[in-house]
């Protein structure tokens, strides 16, 4: 069977969600997969499986989106004041679903990586199918973009997929950034 028609059984199995998001999550997917060929879904398959959908409480400071790890649930905010693009919101949280370790996602193995993350995400989501709306991280996605250069494209790139921000961090010491 093929990976992606692995992905589509995970997806139509999953109860919490109806016709129209698993639909949606599925495009998505083949957009990560034409992309990104080398990237291994596994996790993102294991995720999808069981997958929620959510609210962000109304005093609960968390944006727009959220991917919780522990809860394995993309939640929305009930209070989008904005033009947001859901395709990105949703890659966002895709990307965070494929990198989760169960504790973290992306390099954000050091809570100093954490902003750096975010913004790495957004950037990588925006790659696979743009922003035609809104972003609440555009100055770091900007201060990520310069870093990138400093630590190398490549060394975030791994990093992020291998859930290590050890690179980053050396990358930064050697250019004696001051992290």
């Amino acid at each position: 069977m093929d990976y992606l028609d692995e992905i589509k059984v995970s997806l139509k199995n999953n109860p919490n969600l109806n016709d129209e998001i698993r639909k949606k999550i599925f495009d998505l997917i083949i957009v990560i997969h034409r992309k990104l060929p080398n990237i291994n879904l596994t996790r993102l398959n294991d995720k999808v499986k069981d997958v929620k959908i959510g609210k962000i409480g109304k005093l609960e400071r968390k944006g727009i989106y959220f991917y919780d790890i522990f809860k394995n649930e993309i939640q929305f905010s009930s209070n989008i004041k904005g033009n947001y693009d859901i395709d990105n919101l949703f890659m966002q949280a895709l990307l965070q679903m494929a990198t989760s370790t169960n504790t973290f996602t992306g390099f954000n193995s050091d809570e100093r990586l954490y902003a750096l993350n975010l913004a790495y995400t957004e950037i990588l989501a925006t790659y696979l199918v743009g922003n035609e709306g809104d972003s609440d991280l555009e100055e770091e996605m900007l201060i990520t973009n310069l870093l990138s250069h400093i630590v190398g494209k490549d060394t975030m790139f791994n990093s992020y997929f291998t859930n290590n921000g050890e690179p980053i961090i050396k990358a930064m010491q050697d250019a004696e950034v001051g992290l």
